[in-house]
């Protein structure tokens, strides 16, 4: 009775390996291609302008040392940093004893030359007067007039001396030159100082502010003075204002890094010299070929034959090669020629693991996907 059924079970067991294949053909599967995520970039045109980030420091745009012209003992200072001064304003003060007994000496030799000027040209005058009725001799006539003209040079000198006496002792007092602050003091009462040694280091408050950076000599063909760039002032929650560039320096400095000036053409409210600031330099690049375009270093891929290619993402997402050649390589990126066009997307970094053909998504655009 078991071997009767035998038969049939077998058949149900083929029957069902026969349907289970038929469900596996072919025609009733499929396989969706998946797009693999690449970064792009959208070629812009090689004649534009570029920018590029430097650091400065703002400073005032008027600002000078303090010195008084003469040697002396420092008698007072009546500004500290950070205090306000009114122009004409007396900051410091040398003791005047020493100046003040001179001019009183230049006084009174000035006052003696000129008493003996007087004499000597009423001698002149009597012996002239003389001589025109042939009383005195032509010799007598020089001597007096030899003796008008010593008189006369020796007031002068004396006249002189006093002017300098005079000059001296007002220059015992320092006075501001401008409205401004004080942003450095380098010296203290009872000190003795040296003649155009600095005492004061002051800021204007009529002129304005400006930043002071430098440039690498490969971006100075790329900047004119009067051109108009901007400045941000983190100390100030980076307010933003432009700046005109004043001043390019001619000869460089260490690491050949050429100075520059930038005035800010509205200063925010709040700013102070020494500042730092960010510069966001718009730099014109020399006219050139339409035809050789700027991408990503890390664009390029070659071949076995090290012939350079990119990736270029047509209209439905697919990679197609363009061959490209290679004008000229920067820190990061390249200038090339070839059939390419502003406004071409192409695969922008890893490009060495995808190929034509392949059917790709965006970076950043549509549903996130993992590869």
């Amino acid at each position: 009775m078991f071997r009767a059924h035998r038969p049939s079970v077998l058949a149900t067991l083929l029957f069902g390996l026969a349907l289970s294949l038929a469900g596996c053909s072919p025609e009733t599967s499929s396989t969706t291609e998946i797009p693999t995520v690449v970064d792009s970039y959208t070629i812009q045109a090689g004649n534009g302008r570029e920018l590029t980030h430097i650091s400065g420091r703002v400073r005032a745009a008027e600002r000078t040392k303090l010195s008084f012209e003469i040697a002396g003992k420092l008698e007072s200072i009546d500004v500290d940093v950070g205090d306000h001064f009114d122009a004409d304003q007396t900051l410091a003060t040398l003791d005047d004893e020493r100046y003040r007994l001179v001019a009183q000496q230049r006084r009174a030799e000035a006052r003696e030359a000129e008493a003996s000027l007087l004499e000597k040209r009423q001698d002149y005058r009597r012996q002239s007067s003389l001589a025109d009725k042939g009383y005195v001799s032509d010799t007598q006539l020089d001597t007096a007039r030899a003796g008008l003209d010593t008189a006369e040079s020796r007031h002068a000198s004396a006249v002189a001396a006093q002017e300098l006496a005079e000059r001296d002792l007002e220059q015992t007092t320092l006075s501001a030159p401008f409205a401004g602050s004080v942003s450095a003091r380098q010296a203290e009462p009872s000190e003795r100082v040296g003649a155009n040694q600095a005492i004061l280091e002051v800021i204007s408050d009529r002129d304005g502010f400006e930043v002071e950076t430098s440039v690498p000599e490969t971006l100075v063909d790329a900047l004119s003075t009067g051109s108009t760039h901007d400045v941000s002032l983190p100390a100030l929650g980076g307010a933003t204002t432009p700046a005109t560039l004043t001043q390019l320096g001619t000869q460089p400095r260490s690491s050949n890094n050429y100075p520059i000036i930038l005035a800010l053409n509205e200063p925010p409210a709040g700013v102070r010299a020494g500042m730092t600031a960010e510069v966001e330099l718009a730099l014109a690049e020399p006219a050139r070929d339409a035809s050789v375009l700027p991408i990503p270093l890390t664009a390029l891929v070659h071949d076995d034959r090290q012939r350079a290619h990119v990736l270029r993402i047509d209209e439905n997402d697919r990679l197609e090669s363009v061959e490209v050649t290679v004008v000229d390589i920067g820190q990061e990126r390249a200038k090339v020629r070839g059939d390419l066009a502003p406004g071409d997307r192409i695969v922008a970094r890893g490009a060495e693991f995808v190929d034509p053909g392949q059917h790709v998504s965006l970076l950043g655009q549509g549903p996130e996907r993992y590869n």
